[in-house]
C-alpha cells in the first residue's frame, strides 16, 4: 500500500498506445471497499471511520474506443451512510511494461447524501480479457467550503467479462454526447485568437488551490484552464464533475420559470405561490400576495433580519438546512415572519427558492399530470441543447430513498461543457444554436438587466437581483465609456459564472468562497468592447 496519494499525472497514457486486441465489456466490483485512508485537510479530523470507506462498487462498463463508459450515469444513489456516486467515462491505453495487459482510468465522485459538494478521483486498474488487478483509488479534489480531504486506497477486485444489453446504444449515445461538446482550448490560446488579451487576466484573484477550474466562452469555443488537486493537474479536467451550489436558483429555478412562460404565457410569473402550495397557510409569515416573481426575486416580504446574509446562514440553527423529508423541509421553508410588503426588501434564503420550486413544480403537475419540474427542465431545455448525461440529475429531498422534490436553490452537478453551452444559450436569448426558442425572450432580457423596465430588485446602488440572477451594473466610475450590465449565477463556495454584455461568458469553481471578477470583465473587453454601437 502506498503511504498517500500519487500524482495525477499517473493516470494518463505515457505514449498514448490504444489498447488493440481485446476490449472491456463486463461487471467490475471492488471487494474490500472498506480498505481506504482519509487525511483531512480542512475541517474535524476526528472522522468516523465509515467516511473514509467507498460505498459498495459493482457497476457495467462499455469499452467505446479508448474510452471506458459506465453504463450508469448521473447521481448514484448508494446504501453508504454517507456518500453517493458519479461515475464518468475513463481512458484505456497500453504501456510497453504492462506484459500485455491494459490499464485503465476512470474519473469519479463522491458526493454526501443530502449535500451537493463533490470529492474528485480516480480509479485505476490494469486488465485483460478475463481479470482484473487490484484497484488503486485516490480523491485529491473537492469543491466543498467546509471539508477537505485525500483519499486512496487498494482494493481487490473482480471482473466478469459479458455481453451487456444495449451496450450499442451506450457506444452510440457516448459517440453522440462527445461529438455534441463545444470546442475547447487552452486559456492561454485567447491571446493567440484575440491579440491584445492577458490570459492571466482569467482565473486572478483566487487562491490557487481553492480554484478547481476556469475558463472563457467565447464564439462556440470553451477557453478551458486545468483542473487544479492537490497532487498534480486532474487528467480527466473535461469530465470532472463539479457542484452547482447556488447557479442552480438561475441554470434550474430561473430556466424553469422561463421555460413555463414561454411554453403557458408570460401570465405564470404573476400566479401566487399559496394558490399552489398549500403549506403556505400555515407560514407565520404573510403569502397572500406573493407571485412566483416576488419569490424567484428573493422579495417575499417575509424574513426576520435585513441584515445582508443575516436570515441565510443560520446552518447550524435554522431547521431549513438540517432536514432532508419534504413535509419538514416545506414547513420549515415557510418558517420566516413577515417584515414587509412583497417586492419591496430583497433577503437572501435559499428556502424561498425551494418554494418557488415547488410552487412551478405543481403548476406544472396542473397542466400535465405527474411531470417533474426537474425532468421538465431536462426535457425541454437541457437535452436540446446537447447538455451531457452527468446534469440530469438534482438534489432532492430524501423521500422515496432520496427522491422526491427537488431542491431548486442548489444541488445540480456539471462539467465545464455545461456551463459553457448553457451560458451560450441564455446570451442568444433563450435559443438552441439553431435558432429553436427554448425560454421566454421577455423573461430572458429582463434577466440580462437587458429591459429598463424589469431590473428585478435593488440589492444596493451597483446591484440587483432579477429571476435568480445577479446583476452588477458598470460605467465611468469604473473607467469605461458606457454604462452596462454584468449579469452573473453565483454559489456560495465561489462557484461563478458571469454573463457579459459582449456575448462572452467567463466562469470559474472554487471553494474558498472568493467572488471577483472585475479583472476578467476588463479583459473580455479586450476581446470585444462592450461599450459597442448603440451602447
Amino acid at each position: 500500500m502506498l503511504p498517500g496519494p500519487v500524482d495525477e499525472s499517473a493516470f494518463a497514457p505515457v505514449d498514448k498506445v490504444k489498447a488493440e486486441g481485446f476490449r472491456f465489456e463486463g461487471t467490475i466490483e471492488l471487494l474490500d471497499e472498506t480498505a481506504g485512508h482519509i487525511e483531512v485537510v480542512q475541517g474535524d479530523p476526528n472522522v468516523e471511520p465509515e467516511l473514509a470507506q467507498l460505498p459498495a462498487f459493482e457497476f457495467d462498463f462499455v469499452q467505446v474506443e479508448e474510452r471506458l463508459v459506465p453504463t450508469r450515469r448521473g447521481l448514484i444513489v448508494t446504501d453508504h451512510p454517507t456518500w453517493n456516486y458519479y461515475l464518468e467515462p475513463g481512458t484505456v491505453w497500453f504501456e510497453a511494461e504492462d506484459d500485455g495487459w491494459a490499464r485503465a482510468a476512470i474519473p469519479f465522485a463522491l458526493v454526501p447524501k443530502g449535500g451537493n459538494s463533490t470529492y474528485n478521483g480516480t480509479l485505476a486498474f490494469l486488465f485483460n480479457e478475463s481479470r482484473i488487478s487490484n484497484v488503486w483509488y485516490q480523491i485529491t479534489q473537492e469543491t466543498s467550503f467546509q471539508f477537505r480531504a485525500n483519499f486512496w486506497g487498494m482494493s481487490e477486485a473482480s471482473y466478469e467479462a459479458k455481453d451487456l444489453d444495449e451496450s450499442g446504444e451506450i457506444a452510440d449515445r457516448y459517440r453522440q454526447e462527445l461529438s455534441s461538446r463545444m470546442p475547447t482550448k487552452s486559456v492561454e490560446a485567447l491571446v493567440d485568437d484575440f491579440p491584445g488579451v492577458d490570459p492571466s487576466g482569467f482565473g486572478t484573484g483566487l487562491t490557487p488551490l481553492d480554484r478547481t477550474v476556469f475558463g472563457v466562452v467565447v464564439d462556440g469555443v470553451n477557453y478551458m484552464s486545468g483542473c487544479t488537486t492537490r497532487f498534480g493537474t486532474y487528467v480527466h479536467c473535461e469530465d470532472l464533475r463539479s457542484p452547482s451550489w447556488s447557479t442552480a436558483k438561475s441554470a434550474f429555478a430561473g430556466v424553469a420559470l422561463m421555460r413555463l412562460a414561454e411554453e403557458y404565457g408570460s401570465e405564470v410569473v404573476e400566479l401566487r405561490v399559496a394558490d399552489y402550495v398549500s403549506e403556505a397557510a400555515a407560514s407565520p409569515g404573510d403569502w397572500s400576495n406573493v407571485t412566483f416573481d416576488n419569490t424567484i426575486d428573493m422579495a417575499t416580504g417575509n424574513y426576520e433580519s435585513l441584515a445582508r446574509m443575516r436570515d441565510e446562514e443560520q446552518f447550524a440553527t435554522h431547521p431549513f438546512w438540517g432536514t432532508t423529508q419534504y413535509a419538514d423541509k416545506i414547513e420549515a421553508a415557510f418558517g420566516w415572519p413577515k417584515g414587509s410588503e412583497p417586492g419591496v426588501n430583497w433577503v437572501y434564503h435559499t428556502s424561498d427558492t425551494f418554494i418557488v420550486t415547488t410552487a412551478m413544480g405543481n403548476y406544472l403537475d396542473s397542466r400535465r399530470p405527474g411531470a417533474d419540474i426537474f425532468d421538465y427542465v431536462v426535457e425541454e431545455v437541457f437535452v436540446p441543447l446537447g447538455l451531457g448525461p452527468g446534469v440530469a440529475s438534482s438534489l432532492r429531498t430524501s423521500d422515496n430513498n432520496w427522491q422526491g422534490r427537488p431542491y431548486g436553490g442548489y444541488g445540480l452537478w456539471w462539467i465545464p461543457d455545461d456551463i459553457a453551452k448553457l451560458s451560450e444559450m441564455l446570451l442568444r436569448g433563450g435559443t438552441t444554436p439553431a435558432g429553436e426558442q427554448l425560454l421566454s425572450s421577455e423573461l430572458v432580457a429582463a434577466s440580462l438587466q437587458q429591459d429598463p423596465s424589469d431590473r428585478g430588485v435593488r440589492i444596493d446602488d451597483r446591484n440587483f437581483y432579477n429571476n435568480g440572477f445577479w446583476a452588477t451594473q458598470y460605467g465611468p466610475s469604473q473607467g469605461y465609456e458606457c454604462e452596462f450590465w454584468v449579469v452573473q449565477m453565483q454559489g456560495i463556495s465561489g462557484v461563478v459564472v458571469v454573463l457579459m454584455p459582449n456575448d462572452t461568458t467567463y466562469y470559474y469553481v472554487s471553494d474558498g468562497r472568493e467572488f471577483t471578477w472585475d479583472r476578467a470583465v476588463r479583459e473580455s473587453n479586450e476581446i470585444r468592447p462592450h461599450c459597442g454601437e448603440g451602447s
